[in-house]
């Protein structure tokens, strides 16, 4: 009989655990805080989905969840103004077109500034350029304008290791980059191509939205990384400086007299977690509730 009203007293903690998660989630739209200027953090390769990481755990953030953000950002009456703290190398071509894109959408209807802390390089540069205003770390790592392809081949070990693959298809490109060959010169070529066409379309994007020539854009646009120092002389950053300064020059463009940042966040709450932050809960006291492709390859924006 105890092991009965264990069991019963455990299912009704759960079903508890789950109508407190329901409601943070219902309501995780919602600013209690009072901020007007929202931080959105970029941390790590964008990516355009992550892995659902389950009932048990927090899925890593993806460009699609930075992109949701920035729509409650830019719906949200109460916040006036918008800064990107950018900690990241970069990514998937797609994910950084579309988060790109995004922001300069944002930017449009409210003032948008990008803070790169320690890197914003490759495509999480490309997020920044839209934004009304740029600050960098002194020493921060800026740039790498470039496009590169990672195709692994391992045709040579498994000649060594006696290993055979036949491929059958149908298409004359279907097997292109295959491991399991060399690569033919019509191939890279072939290739190529699509990669300059993306390399091109990226310095378009940083010349109209830091307004350079597009002269000048290829000549700072060869892959090489800049120092925030170096960024600012060649027109990459606006300011070299430190967080308090991008949120002070946020506050400015927003004509905000007591700038109020609040943090925006995307919580997964898997079930490990809403129990975690049940039993948190109670600890605390009940009136602290947090509210804290078929191809062997990939084309990235990133070094």
């Amino acid at each position: 009989m105890k092991k009965l009203y264990i069991a019963v007293g455990f299912i009704f903690i759960l079903i508890f655990a789950l109508i407190v998660g329901g409601i943070v989630v219902l309501f995780s739209d919602f600013d209690f805080s009072g901020g007007n200027i929202a931080v959105i953090n970029i941390d790590g390769p964008i990516i355009l989905k992550s892995d659902d990481s389950g009932i048990f755990g927090r899925k890593e953030m993806s460009a699609l969840d930075y992109i949701d953000l920035l729509d409650r950002a830019e719906k949200d009456k109460n916040i006036k103004a918008v800064l990107l703290k950018i900690n990241s190398p970069g990514g998937e071509v797609i994910a950084s077109e579309k988060l790109a894109r995004k922001v300069k959408e944002v930017a449009e209807k409210k003032p948008v500034v990008a803070y790169i802390e320690t890197i914003g390089a490759s495509g999480a540069y490309m997020a920044a350029c839209p934004a009304d205003y740029i600050v960098a770390e002194k020493h921060s790592i800026v740039g790498s304008i470039g496009v590169k392809m990672e195709i692994l081949h391992y045709y040579g070990l498994m000649e060594k290791l006696g290993i055979n693959t036949t491929v059958i298809k149908a298409g004359k490109y279907k097997d292109i980059a295959s491991p399991y060959r060399p690569m033919t010169e019509e191939e890279r070529r072939y290739l190529e191509k699509m990669i300059n066409e993306t390399y091109m379309d990226f310095v378009m994007w940083v010349a109209e939205n830091r307004n350079l020539s597009i002269n000048k854009t290829l000549k700072i646009a060869d892959g090489k990384i800049y120092m925030g120092s170096d960024a600012k002389k060649v027109g990459l950053v606006d300011e070299v400086g430190t967080e308090e300064d991008a949120i002070n020059i946020t506050a400015k463009l927003a004509n905000i007299t007591t700038p109020k940042v609040v943090e925006y966040k995307s919580e997964d709450f898997g079930l490990f977690n809403v129990l975690y932050s049940f039993g948190y809960g109670i600890g605390k006291g009940l009136g602290e509730i947090l509210v804290k492709t078929d191809l062997p390859y990939k084309t990235y924006i990133m070094d």
